[in-house]
């Protein structure tokens, strides 16, 4: 992006509770960013959810305590605990109203180089278009057209692996809602599993039923109600390091969603245009996220979680950490 002293960038937030390792790497590779020097951070701790937590969480803050490299370091330390869900999503509201962008990470999340460049860039050129609903630092490890030359492409879907968005559009979506049967109603449910998979569909319906909580799945749906869009990378910024069993969740995820992040010195990016949405892109990542085919029959039966839950289980005693 073009680096303009006098501009404000966006805050960075980066949501933790008992992943020390992650912490460290996602903070490492942020303050190798270019603008990392300009920009303030804020580290949100959620409090522990029991005393045996206690230690880890205070590990935690004592290693935050000592970062550095930021314009300033703004620590969001909780007395008690919110759960992840609520921890985010207060913080988030407080930091995108405080300063009307904000940039949301979670602590399993590697950045590139550029990732900050890429993130402003986009927030600066799409302020006022109201199809676009945030800038994603997260691309999936799907095939690129020939020819295909943008360094970003668009997707009804919020890829939340480092996301950037606006107050003004945060507050045209938020407070997530799940409607399940209105969705259902009206025919949104076909329109979500045709452009953003049967994970969605799939995942929207567990967290109506309250069996799991997904509000990525929600504002999926919403997005795609709205007519809104995501600004995807062409080279992914964003690298996860949390699909190893850790965190709040404990599920293992297949090594599928490992990406090549982008190692190049490039800072400025030409948003300058809208390309056309791009379906070959749209297909991929679609495809992608739906799995196998009998991934895509267990979700359409409804018992994929539970048959993953069962995997994952198998693998911890299998292979245990």
């Amino acid at each position: 992006m073009n680096r303009d002293v006098n501009r404000e960038l966006a805050p960075v937030a980066v949501y933790t509770y008992s992943r020390l390792n992650h912490l460290r790497q996602t903070i490492a590779a942020l303050q190798q960013n270019f603008l990392a020097g300009d920009t303030v951070l804020y580290v949100v701790s959620d409090g522990p959810k029991a005393e045996a937590h206690r230690p880890i969480v205070n590990q935690i803050r004592e290693y935050l305590d000592s970062v550095s490299g930021f314009r300033e370091v703004v620590r969001i330390y909780r007395d008690k605990n919110l759960g992840t869900p609520a921890s985010i999503s207060q913080a988030e509201e407080q930091i995108v109203c405080d300063h009307g962008t904000v940039i949301s990470m979670e602590d399993d999340n590697l950045s590139s180089r550029n990732f900050l460049d890429f993130m402003n860039g986009g927030l600066s050129a799409y302020h006022d278009d109201p199809a676009i609903f945030s800038i994603c630092g997260y691309c999936p490890p799907i095939r690129v057209p020939a020819g295909f030359s943008s360094e970003y492409w668009f997707h009804r879907w919020n890829m939340s692996w480092g996301y950037a968005l606006w107050k003004h559009k945060y507050y045209s979506i938020y407070p997530l809602e799940n409607r399940y049967p209105e969705f259902k109603r009206e025919g949104l449910l076909r329109k979500v599993r045709a452009q953003g998979g049967l994970c969605i569909t799939d995942s929207l319906m567990l967290d109506y039923k309250k069996k799991r909580i997904y509000p990525d799945s929600v504002l999926g749906a919403k997005m795609i109600r709205e007519g809104f869009c995501s600004v995807i990378p062409t080279f992914s910024k964003i690298k996860n390091i949390g699909t190893d069993g850790s965190g709040v969740s404990g599920s293992r995820l297949a090594e599928q969603f490992d990406t090549e992040i982008d190692i190049r010195p490039i800072t400025e990016f030409n948003f300058s245009g809208r390309p056309a949405m791009n379906e070959q892109l749209v297909s991929g990542a679609v495809k992608f996220y739906n799995g196998t085919l009998l991934t895509r029959l267990a979700r359409r039966l409804g018992v994929y979680h539970e048959l993953a839950t069962l995997k994952y289980g198998l693998q911890r005693k299998l292979f245990p950490a």
